[in-house]
């Protein structure tokens, strides 16, 4: 049972590097859209469209790891520390920016520069929640 607890953690951490390669790189490419070429547009558009796919992988094996590791390796929810649920909330909060921002930013591929700076603002919202995800865990897990 460990090494499937240890594979579990495992595809939960790959799951951490690819979703927070996104909120590193999304709000670098967002802030470079206002000034960029059409033809960069069209470019950075495409990357953060593969970003975006990479993304909901990400979050999908997270949001299945997560809880198959909490019942397994420490059965339930029951000692879960207030760190944990501090990280559980901020998962919440970088979920839904990060349904908002694709919302806006697909809009934005339409040319709807409000919806592009509401995208950005997501972005970096999510960033933001991820560093909290990632402090809260520690302090969660040790």
């Amino acid at each position: 049972m460990d090494v499937v607890i240890n594979l579990l953690i495992w595809v939960h951490i790959i799951g951490f590097i690819a979703g927070g390669s996104n909120s590193v790189v999304g709000p670098v490419i967002g802030s470079r859209m206002a000034a960029a070429t059409p033809e960069q547009r069209v470019g950075y558009f495409g990357v953060m469209n593969t970003l975006s796919q990479v993304g909901k992988v990400a979050m999908a094996a997270l949001l299945i790891t997560g809880p198959l590791i909490m019942f397994m390796k420490y059965g339930g929810l029951g000692g879960a520390s207030i760190w944990f649920w501090v990280k559980m909330v901020l998962v919440a909060v970088m979920l839904a920016a990060i349904i908002y921002g694709g919302i806006q930013f697909k809009k934005s591929q339409g040319g709807d520069a409000e919806a592009a700076k509401l995208a950005d603002t997501a972005h970096k919202i999510t960033g933001l929640a991820f560093l909290g995800v990632l402090l809260s865990a520690v302090f969660a897990f040790g």
